[in-house]
């Protein structure tokens, strides 16, 4: 009579302790881990990422099919949560359960978690089709993730076999009554020929098969990809909601002596529970530019190759064993090759269903290489002495700077000190043949709709994203400290700039250092202008074209509509979507710093244009600079220039508009 409950108590201190013990350890790596400050603010947001992402599981359904799969499984383990519960109390009273207080509410549960039970076992089965048989391209066959659907498999039919059994024992239960599997279960055995006396033992036999399962199942969670069982709801929670995704700047930079990291302990405690969350599905990869161009960069490799070096490195970590004894160092298991591979696109978190963060990590490890170490790939040497001594990336003089706003009469701060906007025309307007024929074409729409605004002229600097990207944070502040006093001693409350990385930098990162204004693309300013009238669309553009979602515009900051609303308000244009757009919009290659590094293997830009010729355009629009430059030398490079051009949204507007 007492063997039960006191098998239960052993079961329960031995598979709780063991658990407590593996969480104890995870928590204290966290713990040693860099802080990270800014992941408690805005509950209301955080609370709605938990009922979307997690209990609604939306990022899952971005492929209908597998979605189904995981959500029904997730759904189901919900459910069932109440059922383990009812079992483990059922060894210290045979008759009881969660719902004890409400015998309609227990039968209604128990109709549920049959068909939950039934879904779940389902979805298994197509879980191991789709491994053993598909083998969709993302994912990694492994016999861990085997074992643990082989689990959750065995939960499920061990709690029908066991109903099964009870029911043959019990006929004509009221439970009986509301468990559709259980009663066919009991039907089968009755059928067999099963006595009451074996149903009894089988009954017993499976009770404690399924509890053995559930805790040993329990105890192999933190040691397997599927953790995320454990920690999906806190890794969701503590998303990063700093606007546009800013990246942490280092504190108090002058006076820290290493930057950067170089060691897996010196990423943030967020960062670590990044990569126990990771369940290797590969989501992270179907948009990603480097994995589909081929390069070292895969992020979903790069995020495995961590979680296994935390493993190896926790002892190292808690003071167990010396450093000496690690075989390889973080940056040796991340590749140097994949750190400079990333175009910044966030295209790997806008797809991951856990809201893992693979930048910020990408450009630690770089301000790691570029800081302390000067390892980086050789090109960008000029790339940083033009940016230091010249404040732009091409190392021209500062007094060439704008000179064509010069000589066009473009009023300056000093000129116009009432400005309402300062146009700030970045390195590549000011510079750049092709973003400055851009930059032209903006500002006569500015003065054909009377608005007020003014430029800084040989005063304005680099913006600092392409320093602050490629790990050189120390340069970045620099710049942007400069810039911040600028725009303060001149009174500047509202910028507008032609560039997503300088819109990105100006609008959500310069706020760290002070800097606080209110921000707009051009893209957006020109439609509000359209939409209010002064700016009047009127000679047919007599093109198809199609629009690409600047990465820094798009997922960054969340500006699909504006561009498309001013393409779709000229006369003429056939506006047609490529397959991966807006959300899903596809990186030109450029970002992070990479329109100044080499590209080995098959080119981001031209796998882009490929993407653009499928929708058969006679132009790809665009509202950034660094798109723009991609796509002409992806256009030249494939021997298109007769059959495709490379436009911005604001020259398509302005050949409407001014004729």
């Amino acid at each position: 009579m007492f063997m039960k409950p006191l098998a239960m108590v052993a079961v329960l201190l031995c598979g709780l302790g063991l658990f407590a013990r593996s969480a104890e350890i995870k928590i204290k790596v966290l713990q040693k881990a860099k802080p990270d400050h800014s992941r408690t603010d805005q509950i209301g947001r955080r609370l709605k990422l938990l009922l979307t992402l997690v209990l609604g599981q939306k990022k899952m359904f971005k492929e209908p099919g597998a979605g189904v799969m995981h959500a029904l499984i997730f759904w189901g383990f919900l459910v069932l949560l109440f059922r383990s519960v009812s079992l483990i109390g059922q060894a210290f009273s045979p008759e009881w359960t969660v719902f004890w207080f409400s015998p309609p509410l227990e039968h209604l549960y128990t109709l549920t978690k049959d068909l939950a039970e039934l879904a779940v076992l389902a979805m298994v089965c197509v879980a191991f089709y789709r491994r053993l048989v598909v083998k969709p391209w993302r994912i990694s066959l492994s016999w861990d993730a085997n074992l643990v659907l082989g689990l959750i498999g065995f939960l499920m039919v061990s709690d029908f076999v066991m109903d099964g059994a009870k029911f043959l024992v019990h006929p004509g239960s009221a439970e009986q009554a509301w468990a559709p599997v259980g009663s066919l279960i009991a039907g089968a055995f009755a059928a067999g020929g099963m006595g009451q006396g074996t149903a009894a033992t089988i009954q017993e036999l499976f009770y404690w098969l399924h509890i053995f399962a559930l805790f040993f199942f329990l105890n192999y969670l933190p040691y397997s990809k599927h953790m995320h069982v454990l920690t999906i709801v806190q890794n969701v929670f503590l998303s990063n909601l700093r606007p546009g995704k800013a990246l942490r700047p280092i504190e108090d930079i002058e006076e820290q002596e290493t930057f950067g990291a170089s060691k897996i302990e010196e990423f943030t405690w967020k960062d670590l529970l990044d990569i126990y969350t990771c369940t290797e599905c590969g989501r992270c990869m179907t948009n990603c530019p480097t994995t589909l161009t081929n390069k070292e960069l895969k992020p979903k490799e790069l995020t495995e190759a961590h979680k296994h070096h935390l493993a190896k490195a926790t002892p190292v970590i808690l003071g167990e064993k010396s450093e000496e004894e690690l075989s390889e160092s973080l940056i040796d298991v991340s590749k140097w090759q994949a750190i400079w591979d990333c175009t910044t696109c966030g295209s790997c978190e806008e797809n991951c269903p856990q809201n893992i963060e693979y930048v910020g990590r990408i450009v630690e490890m770089r301000r790691y290489l570029m800081l302390m170490e000067a390892n980086i790939p050789k090109e960008l040497n000029a790339t940083m002495r033009g940016l230091e001594a010249k404040s732009n990336p091409w190392g021209l003089p500062p007094a060439d700077r704008a000179a064509w706003a010069r000589e066009a009469g473009v009023p300056t701060f000093a000129e116009r000190p009432d400005a309402e906007y300062l146009l700030y025309l970045g390195c590549a307007a000011s510079y750049d043949d092709r973003s400055i024929r851009v930059a032209k074409a903006f500002v006569a729409l500015l003065d054909k709709a009377g608005v007020s605004y003014a430029i800084l002229g040989e005063s304005e600097g680099c913006c600092g994203d392409q320093a602050r990207r490629l790990g050189n944070e120390y340069l970045f502040q620099i710049q942007a400290q400069t810039n911040i006093e600028t725009f303060n001693e001149l009174g500047i409350k509202k910028i507008v700039t032609t560039c997503p990385h300088g819109y990105q930098v100006l609008k959500n990162e310069y706020g760290d250092f002070g800097g606080h204004y209110e921000v707009f693309h051009h893209t957006e300013l020109l439609a509000q202008l359209v939409a209010q009238g002064r700016l009047q669309p009127t000679k047919p553009v007599e093109e198809k074209i199609t629009y690409h979602d600047s990465c820094y515009l798009g997922r960054y900051n969340q500006i699909y509509d504006a561009p498309r609303q001013i393409l779709d308000a000229i006369p003429g244009t056939v506006r047609v979507e490529m397959e991966r757009s807006r959300e899903t919009g596809f990186c030109c290659g450029a970002g992070g710093g990479r329109a100044w590094m080499e590209e080995e293997g098959t080119r981001v830009n031209q796998e882009r244009i490929d993407q653009v010729s499928a929708v058969q355009p006679d132009a790809v629009a665009s509202g950034c600079p660094f798109c723009l430059m991609m796509f002409k030398d992806g256009i030249a490079e494939k021997g298109m220039e007769e059959e495709l051009k490379a436009r911005d949204v604001a020259e398509i507007l302005a050949e409407s508009c001014l004729g």
